[in-house]
């Protein structure tokens, strides 16, 4: 065979180059030979030998009419793999190794909605959906139906659990197989793009939690060498891979590229606005390898790219030294719940009350800006908030009024809030992991479902609209650990003024509250409103809080206005959750 010069620009996989002009193109150093089969040459094992450049990448160079066509690698003359750069997979899940598909003459997707305006990383409120458990479908384009209401909630983030091929029909994804092909089950590439660009539409970003630390067993490069050969794999420079899985050994230069060409690939291709990295323990870093590589081949795509970490547990001083916008503040996570069960989690107590409300504090919990902690109580690692707070032994209505007030921490607290699909009206499918956790649409319907949607609602206004919210300032003024309260201070230097008390016990509780001004201050959550002078004496109901912006009657009214407003297509007008106790839960004041 003739050995000709690689084109220009050459890049692993099939890539359709113009006028039925295909090259197809396999990183395989050491090997012998590499053949392409496909229905193009009916399967012919030696129709079509590639070359190998002295890099180890072996291509060739085809013409092709329109159309799609499957494909798969020979290797040696025995060993048949997919395409690890495969864009699509055949339907034929039997198919083992799958048949990759190449479609030639595609016509691009257009993008009807590339000049919206993006909100800065401090300024998101995330939602976190499983595509295949959001609804019954389980698909992009039903979810598509549901942007609206994410909009109407508040939202202005979507986090979708991994979309690229995994095996089996149903899962999480944190298993990958083909790291450039969407998810069947899902459906098709151009569906995901739509998604995408319907959110846009709606001024709501998409992040892609990705997996970048590991494949799964079945993942060609597994197939290709013996692990300790392998280009890619080796000892990671994080920790061991504690679930057994094939570990990307960043020191290697095939693994910086191949990271390298996936993030690329859905930055570009799917106009994805950001990355969630999944378990960056195990990935690690080291003189710029691993984590700060992926940061920066990155940010050289698009340098506004949101990058956020899962680090289990916390590492401050890594998410600080990497250049990631912020992490999962799941030590955050779990001292709140310990709080809203009223005793223990893990080995967080409430009764070690100065301790375990540390986590409002991004600086005492070590991170140099309050932007760099993701607050949640809820998540696909964790139990919903209704489940664990029952498990504690509270009934149902007890466990709809520590969500509601969940609701109200996360979204005044310093960091950005994110919620799990359905928490907004109290989901509480059992957590299965990697099954098949569907949730309950039809729990809109009720009234404590309706109730609590619209507190969690109130809450995405009051964080959108209220810059003190996603400032940097924040002062815990006051802790009451026999009477399991607290207040803390929101701000900033326009004149935004926001305290919040909030009352962990389930019995009222009085405490007093130190106002930085004396003047009319509007509870936001109650509707109250009360003349403050320095310390005031206040009434806080059983498992609420009270959350008071300066401006009296002026504040209250442009709340009512906006949620109860023309674009409010929301699933009902019920009154808040948080409104829907005794009595004794409706704050009433004295000044002392």
């Amino acid at each position: 065979m003739t050995k000709k010069r690689p084109p220009a620009e050459l890049y692993p996989g099939a890539v359709d180059r113009g006028n039925g002009c295909v090259t197809f193109a396999l990183y395989a150093p050491g090997k012998q030979s590499v053949h392409v089969i496909g229905d193009f040459n009916d399967w012919n094992r030696s129709a079509d030998p590639l070359q190998s450049t002295k890099e180890g990448l072996w291509w060739i160079e085809k013409q092709l009419e329109p159309g799609s066509y499957a494909y798969q690698f020979l290797v040696d003359e025995e060993l048949v793999i997919g395409d690890p750069y495969a864009r699509a997979l055949a339907d034929d899940t039997a198919q083992d190794p799958p048949r990759s598909i190449v479609t030639v003459g595609a016509k691009p997707y257009s993008w009807q909605h590339d000049d919206w305006q993006r909100p800065l990383f401090h300024q998101l409120i995330i939602y976190e959906i499983h595509i295949g458990d959001f609804t019954e479908e389980g698909t992009f384009q039903a979810a598509i139906k549901k942007l609206d209401y994410l909009h109407d909630l508040g939202i202005n983030a979507v986090e979708l659990m991994p979309v690229f091929e995994y095996p089996g029909w149903r899962g999480w994804g944190y298993n990958p197989a083909y790291f450039f092909t969407v998810e069947k089950a899902y459906g098709t590439p151009d569906d995901l793009r739509q998604f995408i660009d319907e959110a846009h539409a709606r001024s709501i970003a998409v992040i892609l939690d990705i997996v970048l630390t590991h494949t799964g067993h079945d993942h060609p490069f597994n197939k290709l060498y013996p692990y300790e050969e392998s280009p890619w794999y080796g000892t990671p420079l994080g920790e061991e891979n504690q679930f057994g899985f094939p570990s990307f050994d960043y020191t290697k230069g095939p693994a910086q590229a191949f990271a390298r060409d996936v993030q690329d690939y859905w930055l570009r291709e799917f106009h994805i606005d950001g990355f969630r990295y999944d378990y960056l323990l195990g990935l690690g870093m080291k003189d710029g390898m691993g984590l700060p590589y992926l940061v920066h081949t990155a940010r050289e795509v698009r340098p506004d790219v949101y990058l956020i970490g899962e680090y289990s547990p916390e590492n401050p001083e890594a998410v600080n030294a990497s250049g990631l916008n912020g992490a999962w503040h799941v030590l955050g996570r779990y001292k709140l719940v310990a709080l809203l069960r009223e005793g223990e989690l893990n080995e967080h107590n409430w009764d070690d009350f100065d301790a375990v409300t540390n986590f409002l504090d991004p600086w005492k919990c070590g991170y140099n800006s309050a932007a760099k902690v993701v607050n949640y109580v809820e998540s696909h690692d964790e139990q919903r908030v209704i489940e664990a707070v029952r498990e504690a032994g509270l009934d149902e209505d007890a466990a709809r009024h520590k969500s509601a007030l969940a609701a109200s921490v996360l979204m005044t607290m310093p960091g950005e809030p994110m919620l799990y699909h359905g928490q907004e009206w109290g989901e509480a499918t059992q957590h299965k992991p990697n099954e098949r956790n569907l949730i309950h649409w039809e729990q809109l319907e009720s009234e404590a479902g309706r109730g609590l949607f619209e507190h969690y609602r109130k809450m995405c206004w009051l964080r959108r609209h209220h810059p003190a919210l996603y400032s940097e300032n924040f002062s815990l003024d006051a802790r009451y650990p026999k009477q399991k309260a607290l207040v803390y201070h929101r701000w900033n230097e326009q004149g935004d003024d926001i305290i919040v008390a909030v009352n962990f016990s389930p019995n009222q509780q009085k405490v007093t509250i130190p106002f930085p001004n004396a003047g009319r201050w509007h509870d936001a959550i109650s509707g109250q409103e009360i003349e403050a002078e320095d310390d005031y004496d206040f009434d806080l109901g059983p498992s609420a809080a009270a959350i008071f912006i300066r401006g009296g009657d002026k504040e209250g009214g442009r709340i009512r206005a906006a949620l109860t407003g023309a674009e409010n297509s929301g699933p009902g007008s019920a009154r808040p959750y948080a409104m829907l106790a005794s009595s004794s839960s409706r704050t009433q004041g004295s000044s002392s």
